[in-house]
């Protein structure tokens, strides 16, 4: 290991190594969760008619404005049919929401203020009524060719149905990285396999898939490589070739079978860094090049620590997702007697941020329930502001 770092220190690095993502086109009914490449334009007006906003009749405000209050309804302009025309001003057009204003008016009156007897609408005596009203005018959202979603916004619903709505089934977007991920250990077999006394079944990854893949994040693959030098380095040198980015879980330490360190120093050279000054995940260790190398410990509790507190930040920055770590306030005092600062599992409750450290780095049971991780600089009382990373 190298001389230790701190936990930013780390991050800027990190952070400043990290390659580009090119853009891919996919279908709209696959895009929820990408992170948009290219704006999404209106390809007409917005609305593209003079759309009426309320049931109820359309008339001629002059006709109003001259005194008049009882109007024979004349035909009836319904939702999704072309524009009719009110040939007499006299008169009136019933209108249903989400219609074309009919021709020859300028006024809706809205159903409310109504009663219709005979085929005629009678205004209540107390109905207002003034030019344009209840009438949302063509192209007053958005013109043709506007920008109605810029790049580097994360689709959502409702960016999906602004998608939609102007016809753009095919949107481009930043293209998901391919992650290979390294578990090491022949301490660890597969969850289905029943283990002998001196076995542990592999968790690893599944919790690193399911964070990265539910945060559509990058696809991942994974292969488990056995605790030798020869194995690890000839896993390792076609994947540089073939993968964005490589994770790796074990075998970083300084023990006798930790071969990762020896292995990429051989292939690529030295780590940007090897050693942070947080718990747990001390040994973590960072290479970079045309292929990023992410070396987490082992232990569970330090693999997912690392996952939120580097990982899930460098992926997002990859595909250009604005995002930032929220700060919480605690809910009740941590006590912290490490030398390091923590990064511990938590869970937001009501606004409030619950940490738990964990007895040690192999107490994975710790997790359950918790969302993340806070990073915790020292011992803090009830109400401090952390930051918090989601996994």
């Amino acid at each position: 290991m190298q001389s230790l770092i701190s936990i930013q220190q780390a991050e800027e690095i990190i952070s400043s190594h990290l390659p580009n993502l090119d853009h891919e086109s996919i279908a709209l009914e696959h895009a929820c969760g990408r992170v948009l490449a290219e704006p999404i334009l209106a390809d007409r007006a917005i609305p593209p008619y003079d759309r009426a906003m309320m049931d109820g009749i359309a008339i001629s405000h002059q006709a109003f404005a001259e005194g008049r209050r009882d109007f024979v309804i004349a035909g009836t302009q319904a939702a999704g049919q072309p524009s009719i025309t009110l040939a007499d001003p006299q008169q009136c057009l019933e209108v249903m929401t989400g219609a074309v204003v009919p021709e020859s008016t300028d006024c809706v009156i809205k159903v409310e203020e109504l009663r219709i007897e005979n085929q005629t609408a009678h205004l209540s005596p107390s109905c207002k009524a003034n030019r344009g009203q209840h009438i949302h005018p063509m192209g007053s959202d958005q013109h043709p060719g506007a920008t109605l979603v810029s790049p580097e916004i994360v689709l959502g619903a409702a960016e999906m149905a602004i998608a939609a709505s102007v016809g753009q089934t095919q949107l481009t977007v930043v293209r998901e990285p391919h992650i290979l991920l390294i578990t090491t250990g022949d301490e660890v077999i597969p969850p289905d396999k029943t283990p002998l006394q001196h076995q542990i079944r592999r968790s690893h990854a599944s919790a690193i898939s399911a964070s990265i893949t539910s945060n559509r994040l990058g696809k991942v693959a994974n292969i488990h490589v056995p605790d030798t030098a020869e194995a690890l380095t000839n896993s390792l040198q076609p994947a540089l070739e073939k993968y964005d980015i490589i994770l790796l879980t074990g075998g970083i330490s300084m023990g006798k079978y930790d071969y990762v360190a020896p292995a990429m120093q051989s292939l690529v050279g030295a780590p940007l860094f090897h050693g942070i000054a947080q718990r747990p995940g001390k040994p973590f260790a960072f290479w970079s090049g045309e292929t990023p190398v992410f070396a987490l410990p082992g232990n569970p509790v330090s693999v997912m620590a690392c996952l939120a507190r580097y990982l899930i930040p460098a992926l997002r920055k990859m595909r250009r997702e604005p995002w930032s770590p929220i700060p919480y306030a605690l809910a009740q005092g941590v006590t912290w007697n490490a030398p390091f600062p923590g990064l511990v599992a938590s869970h937001i409750t009501a606004g409030k941020l619950h940490a738990t450290p964990p007895r040690n780095s192999g107490d994975y049971s710790a997790l359950a329930g918790a969302q993340g991780i806070c990073e915790l600089p020292t011992t803090s009382p009830s109400g401090t502001h952390l930051h918090f990373y989601p996994w």
